[in-house]
């Protein structure tokens, strides 16, 4: 077996392979000493993001809760003929399932239209109700 080898590119081989084997201390270069006001502004920074990303997981929190206790609302309301209002339109039919987020209403065609609990305008029950 022969190996052709440029001497050239063997060099630059062993050399990077150096440079990756020698201590972190001796690669890096010298840090700059901290400066007081520019480490406040970055913790600042930082703290401000964190509060911000903590407020959008209490609000996450808030939107499931408010979620399932709307479908705990609806739940009662299975198979009952429904009328609700949406951004889209007014969607008129039985409500089939209600889902963790959202409700399938069956109209009256015959067509089932799946419609998100947070879109919901507003609800009322259609037909004949007989009060007891």
């Amino acid at each position: 077996m022969k190996i052709i080898v440029n001497e050239k590119e063997l060099k630059e081989y062993f050399d990077g392979l150096a440079r990756l084997l020698q201590p972190r201390s001796a690669q890096e270069p010298a840090l700059e000493p901290l400066n007081a006001s520019t480490l406040m502004t970055e913790l600042r920074q930082t703290i401000r993001e964190e509060l911000t990303l903590i407020g959008l997981e209490e609000q996450r929190d808030i939107g499931s809760y408010s979620l399932n206790k709307l479908k705990s609302v609806f739940e009662p309301y299975t198979g009952k003929p429904a009328e609700l209002l949406t951004p889209a339109g007014t969607i008129e039919g039985t409500i089939a399932k209600v889902g963790g987020d959202y409700l399938v209403v069956r109209e009256h065609g015959g067509t089932s239209v799946m419609v998100p609990l947070e879109q919901l305008v507003a609800f009322q029950l259609t037909g004949k109700q007989v009060e007891r």
